[in-house]
Formats: structure tokens, C-alpha cells, sequence
């Protein structure tokens, strides 16, 4: 960077950190934060041993895909559509117990959906939520670099790349395919299985840590009709690269052909803790490796064959929660609406500024889920922090709160990234550097010269103690239930 540009990007940083302080004393003297409370646990309990469970998919293509502008999400602002290379679709798996309702998960091929948007969808469904019993309604996006701007900052800033008129047809499609999906459930046998995929994943940041399970939850209806698979994997679906202007599902577009070929199935996918983790490293071709990545795994699943029948019931909880919003960049991003967001004033943090997002924790018979916001690194759900010696930061990692599955006391618990809510990196606080002049607006680089860019698409240093406190409350609650 040349020194004026240098000076000007310093300025920019103070003035926007600036801009949000203020923002954060208007709104203390303007608006109360609500309080939160604690959700009711849901507990279904089957009459007959079965689950119920029923599949529903849609394209979700706008006709004018190349008549108007639109932007690829995931690699950087302004980069216009200019093809297609794979409709992107939206899935929803109703899965529930005779009687007592269900809950509904979606797989949405996109970068991302904020909780506004997620509110949108579940306001629509309200109605259809009372009459069906249904519990929650939870959003997964597989994150697809290759999808259109479903968050807002992709677009030529400081206008919003998301279109009104695509997020309509999105919604709204969202919305009819989880009512569909509970119209279609039939009685059946629900199984968990798994197998480890090493060779799909490639952590870009130390510490090397990789959780290389992919997991599958598979329901078998008595009638005979198809299976749907819901898989789990932890590796971000951005292996067409930033030249790529084709819009894709990336690699999970071939981990469904690469099933099909095989099995006709119902497919849903989701991922995990996916933060610095790449797919693996099987072709430096950009378009060959996606292919490569998607079969690979789409032949992993089929191998699966450890299969263990779930007990018909389900815990479900979900719990809303804050978390301080340090990016100033961010922060302002939303003041301009360039995205949706619920931002309230807070008494902690470096702008005086929180946002509201949410949890939910799932339990199908033994198998827990843990539905998450955000793009957790790997550390922060199974542990393997850096030390003193080794961290950023130079602190030891018991500065960082404990690692999810401890705080689960269950090292299988399933985690899905991504859901309910689109807020960034969430990295471990031993680890975490910020630019000393440029904070959020430009890349740090630590003690080792390491570089630092996820700290720039985070919330801030606050946001894994917040996600491991609202766990623990949840985890202490359903304790009770034993």
C-alpha cells in the first residue's frame, strides 16, 4: 500500500469507528435493549416410535439472471454475474413425531441470510407454525462463493448487492417449501451415521485444527419412498475462486450429482464449523478442483455404513441472544442498509453497540445438533487452541472460553455453521489481532507475520465468550431434563 493510501485507509478506520461511537450514544439515550429471556425446551415425544419426516425442493433462479446486474457473494465487492454454471436451490426437511408437531431445517445454497431475513421467513410461516405444531424453522446456507448476495456487501459499495426482487422470490420460495415438506412427511426410521473425509479440508490458519467427519442424518420411510440424506461437513464451498462470475452451489453442486448417480435420494446439506477451513487441495484448476471436492465427498457419503437407528424424540431450544458489535466497519455497513440487521445499544464493547442473533440446540433421539450464526473456527467447538508460545497474541489459551463440545460434554455433537443468521468469524481471543491503525478495515499480520483477515469480517474479540455463555445456559437447562 502506498503511504497516502495508507494515510487516507487510517483515516477512513477512525472516522467510521467514530461515526459508530456516536451511533452507540444516540441510541443509549434513544431506545432500551430488550431483555432476553429463556426460551421453554420443547420435548417431543413419539406415541409409536416413529419419526415423520417429508422433503421439499425449488430452483431459486431469477428469469433475468443476464439481463440484470447482479453480484457474486463470498470473494469480494462488484463482481457481476456473467452466466450459470448450476441452479442454486432451496431444501427443506420437515422432521417431526406423531401428534406433537416437528421442527423444519433448510439447506439454502447461498453466502448467507441475516436473522432479519430468517424473521422474515418465519413471520410468513407463523400461521402454518400453530396449525403443524412445528416448533422452529432453522435456515442452514451451505455458504456458496458462488451464489448471488443474499447478505448485501458483495455489491459495488456503498449500495447494497443484494436485489429486492431475488430476496422476494427467495423468501417466499423458502417459505413454501417448509409447508410442503411437512404436507409430504411419512412415517419412518431416522439414523445417524458417519465417516471421516481428510483429504476435503485444508485449514489456512494455524492453529491446524480439523474436524473431518461428515456425518449424515438419513430418514427411511415404512412406504418405501425415497430416503432423505441431511449431510454435515466442515470445508468452505469457495473452490471456484474469485475469477469464477458463474453462479454455482461450488462443490455441493457434485456431492448431490455424484449421490444420484448412485442412490435417488432426497439431499440436504449443511456446513460446519467451517472458519479458515478450505476443501482440499485436489487440483490447482479452480473448476477441476470443485468437481473433485464434491464427488470426493459425495462418494464418502455413500460409504457410510455405520448407521445407528435414532429413538423417536426431540429436545429442541432456541435461544435469542447479544453479542457486541466491535466492527466498526460492519457497524457502519448496516447503518447505510447496505444489510439487514437488529443493532441495540450495550454498555459492553468498543462502539456501545450489540446485535441480536440466536442459537438453537437439537437433540433426535441421542444425536445432539448445535445450530449456529457465524462461521466458527474449529478450535472454539473441539478444542486444540494455540499456546503462549504458539497464539497471535502471545496469551495462553485459557484465556479462551472452553470449547464447545467440553461445555456439550459430548464430542459428537453436530454442529451447523451458518444457520439462522450470517455474523462472520468467530475467532478464539489468543488469536485474535486486529490491524493497529486500520482495525476491521484491513488485514493485521501477528508476531510471526502471519496475516490476520477473518478478525476483519468478525464481530470482535467478544462474540466466542458470548456464543460459549448463551451454550452453557442452554446445556445447564437441558441437564434438567434427565
Amino acid at each position: 500500500m502506498k503511504i497516502e493510501d495508507t494515510f487516507l485507509a487510517d483515516k477512513a478506520a477512525s472516522a467510521v469507528k467514530k461515526i459508530e461511537m456516536g451511533r452507540g450514544k444516540r441510541l443509549k439515550k434513544k431506545v432500551v435493549t430488550p431483555p432476553i429471556s429463556a426460551h421453554a425446551i420443547k420435548d417431543l415425544k413419539s406415541s409409536d416410535g416413529k419419526y415423520y419426516c417429508g422433503f421439499a425442493m425449488r430452483e431459486v433462479m431469477p428469469d433475468d439472471v443476464l439481463a440484470k446486474d447482479y453480484w457474486i457473494a463470498g470473494h469480494g465487492p462488484g463482481r457481476k454475474i456473467e452466466g450459470v454454471h448450476d441452479p442454486v436451490t432451496a431444501r427443506a426437511m420437515w422432521i417431526g413425531v406423531k401428534d406433537e408437531g416437528g421442527i423444519i431445517l433448510c439447506s439454502v445454497d447461498c453466502i448467507g441470510l441475516t436473522n432479519v431475513e430468517v424473521t422474515n421467513v418465519r413471520n410468513r410461516l407463523a400461521g402454518f407454525c400453530k396449525s403443524a405444531k412445528c416448533k422452529s424453522v432453522n435456515i442452514s446456507c451451505t455458504h456458496s462463493h458462488a451464489g448471488f448476495d443474499t447478505v448485501g456487501y458483495w455489491g459495488k459499495l456503498p449500495r447494497t448487492g443484494k436485489d429486492p426482487d431475488y430476496m422476494e422470490k427467495l423468501l417466499s420460495t423458502i417459505a413454501e417449501i417448509c409447508r410442503e415438506a411437512y404436507e409430504k412427511r411419512t412415517a419412518g426410521d431416522l439414523f445417524v451415521g458417519s465417516i471421516h473425509a481428510p483429504d476435503g479440508q485444508l485449514d489456512r490458519r494455524e492453529p491446524i485444527v480439523l474436524h473431518d467427519t461428515l456425518t449424515r442424518l438419513r430418514f427411511v420411510p415404512d412406504d418405501g419412498s425415497k430416503e432423505t440424506w441431511f449431510l454435515n461437513y466442515a470445508a468452505h464451498p469457495n473452490t471456484l475462486g474469485g475469477p469464477n462470475r458463474l453462479v454455482s452451489a461450488d462443490y455441493p453442486y457434485y456431492l448431490r450429482e455424484t449421490i444420484y448417480k448412485s442412490k435417488d435420494v432426497n439431499e440436504l446439506f449443511s456446513v460446519g464449523a467451517i472458519g479458515a477451513v478450505d476443501p482440499g487441495p485436489f487440483s490447482k484448476d479452480l473448476p477441476e478442483r470443485t468437481r473433485m471436492q464434491g464427488e470426493y465427498l459425495g462418494k464418502k457419503a455413500l460409504e457410510i455404513d455405520n448407521d445407528e437407528k435414532l429413538d423417536a424424540e426431540i429436545v429442541e431450544i432456541r435461544q435469542p441472544f447479544y453479542i457486541p458489535a466491535d466492527n466498526a466497519v460492519l457497524a457502519f455497513l448496516a447503518h447505510l442498509k447496505v444489510m439487514s440487521s437488529r443493532i441495540f445499544p450495550s454498555d459492553e464493547g468498543a462502539l456501545g453497540l450489540c446485535m441480536k442473533t440466536e442459537m438453537t440446540y437439537i437433540r433426535l433421539g441421542r444425536q445432539s445438533i448445535l445450530i449456529l450464526p457465524g462461521e466458527n473456527f474449529p478450535e472454539t467447538v473441539y478444542g486444540g487452541y494455540s499456546d503462549a508460545v504458539h497464539s497471535a497474541t502471545g496469551k495462553p489459551a485459557d484465556i479462551n472460553p472452553k470449547p464447545l463440545i467440553d461445555i456439550a460434554g459430548d464430542e459428537n455433537l453436530l454442529v451447523f455453521g451458518v444457520t439462522n443468521d450470517m455474523t462472520g468469524y468467530v475467532v478464539p481471543p489468543n488469536d485474535f489481532i486486529l490491524h493497529p491503525t486500520q482495525p476491521y478495515l484491513s488485514s493485521a499480520k501477528d508476531r510471526f507475520d502471519r496475516k490476520h483477515y477473518h478478525e476483519t469480517n468478525s464481530l470482535g474479540i467478544n462474540t466466542q465468550a458470548k456464543i460459549a455463555e448463551t451454550f452453557a445456559g442452554i446445556i445447564e437447562r437441558i441437564n434438567r431434563l434427565k
